[in-house]
């Protein structure tokens, strides 16, 4: 594996491509994307501006820019790291004890980037924990990874959502109820 210069930053491009290429491990992927929290942009409007090629390359990563974009920034970002490492190698009560260690503001953005890894990983016990606990707004990459989840693809993932205040507030729609919303007649309609 190769090295990085000491006391090097990655932005969120060079972070993903980084850890493709084995070139980081796992620790040091969310050390590099988690640190956009503090405010760094390494002087680069690109850290901040909405990079919709991230969400076709990493979700997680679009994710964190949109949580640093959108809030106010944190102070030290080490809390944040140790409950995703909690997250990537603890217990689901790991998790929730380090986030109930954590001030409100803390939490909330902890908990918004976690329930997005948790859809992506499927782990249905942390994202019941984040979608129960609540306390944070459901971007849209959470909400087109929640729509597009399939029961048969992970039964407990899906089963989570489904009986959520998420999926109370985003109904999930069926095809058909999509298509009647353009078909002639619908609220929409198109002359097919």
């Amino acid at each position: 594996m190769a090295t990085l210069p000491p006391n090097k930053t990655l932005c969120f491009l060079e972070t993903i491509t980084a850890k493709k290429e084995y070139i980081i491990n796992d620790e040091e992927y969310y050390h590099h994307l988690l640190h956009h929290l503090t405010g760094i942009n390494h002087g680069d409007e690109s850290c901040t501006k909405d990079d919709r090629t991230l969400l076709q390359h990493d979700a997680f990563a679009h994710s964190v820019q949109t949580v640093s974009r959108e809030i106010g920034h944190v102070e030290d970002a080490a809390p944040i790291e140790r409950l995703f490492k909690a997250y990537r190698t603890g217990t689901t009560e790991d998790v929730i004890a380090i986030d109930d260690s954590m001030n409100e503001k803390e939490a909330e953005c902890t908990r918004r980037l976690l329930a997005t890894r948790a859809l992506i990983d499927k782990r249905a016990d942390v994202l019941d924990f984040c979608v129960t606990r609540g306390g944070f707004a459901y971007d849209d990459t959470f909400k087109g990874l929640a729509n597009s989840l399939r029961h048969c693809e992970h039964p407990k993932t899906y089963g989570v959502l489904q009986r959520s205040e998420f999926r109370k507030e985003h109904p999930h729609k069926s095809l058909a109820e999509i298509a009647a919303t353009f078909d002639i007649g619908g609220t929409h309609p198109v002359d097919w």
